[in-house]
């Protein structure tokens, strides 16, 4: 998958979340907002999934990830009116699971896949588990995909929350026929990492103001 290509995906997974965001913060009875937002995390989880695979550095990569977490989790808070941890804390804990599974040491990466059932943290288990499928989509996509799906439906049953199958649609984002020429431009390092709190400050300032 090219530069363009990733970045492309990274892109499509920040503009749903931030639709999904403004969905919940000020149109939560408009459907079409969350439903659009659906495609966000999986491409973000797609992501992680990456990143834990050609990092030169994992535990650089996942202290980035954590020190985003901390940073926006009273905002989230604030945004949201949640007490669980926001979705980056639960991206550091799949990352940690999928790299330690890709370093053969099953028994640790075997002990996050279980213990985040138990930690509240948003998407929780469903979230980590989706991330570590997509860390076999490069060996086999058929693998990822039905993995994903199998996540959905129990994620349907356990929670009530349907709405979330739409993310199955979000493979159609990493086909490698999608070709962007746009993208000529290296987005910053840590676009994502900036990104997320500043978003959850922006929507937060809005709704205090408004």
């Amino acid at each position: 998958m090219s530069r363009e290509q990733r970045q492309f995906i990274q892109m499509v997974a920040a503009l749903t979340m931030l639709i999904d965001h403004i969905g919940a913060v000020f149109f939560p009875a408009v459907a079409g907002f969350r439903a659009i937002g659906r495609l966000s995390f999986p491409l973000f989880a797609f992501g992680i999934a990456q990143g834990v695979t050609y990092t030169s550095d994992f535990r650089k990569y996942f202290i980035r990830i954590l020190v985003a977490a901390v940073i926006s989790q009273p905002i989230y808070m604030k945004l949201f009116g949640l007490s669980q941890l926001n979705p980056l804390f639960m991206l550091a804990w799949g990352a940690c699971a999928l790299h330690f599974w890709k370093k053969e040491k099953k028994m640790i990466a075997g002990a996050l896949l279980i213990g985040c059932a138990f930690i509240e943290m948003s998407y929780g288990w469903y979230g980590v588990w989706t991330i570590f499928f997509f860390g076999f989509y490069a060996m086999k996509e058929s693998l990822c995909f039905y993995g994903q799906v199998v996540l959905n439906v129990l994620y349907g049953l356990t929670t009530g929350a349907w709405i979330q199958i739409l993310s199955l649609f979000s493979f159609m984002f990493l086909d490698g026929k999608w070709r962007i020429q746009a993208l000529s431009k290296k987005l910053p390092r840590y676009f994502f990492y900036v990104f997320y709190p500043l978003h959850l400050l922006v929507l937060w300032g809005i709704r205090v103001w408004i």
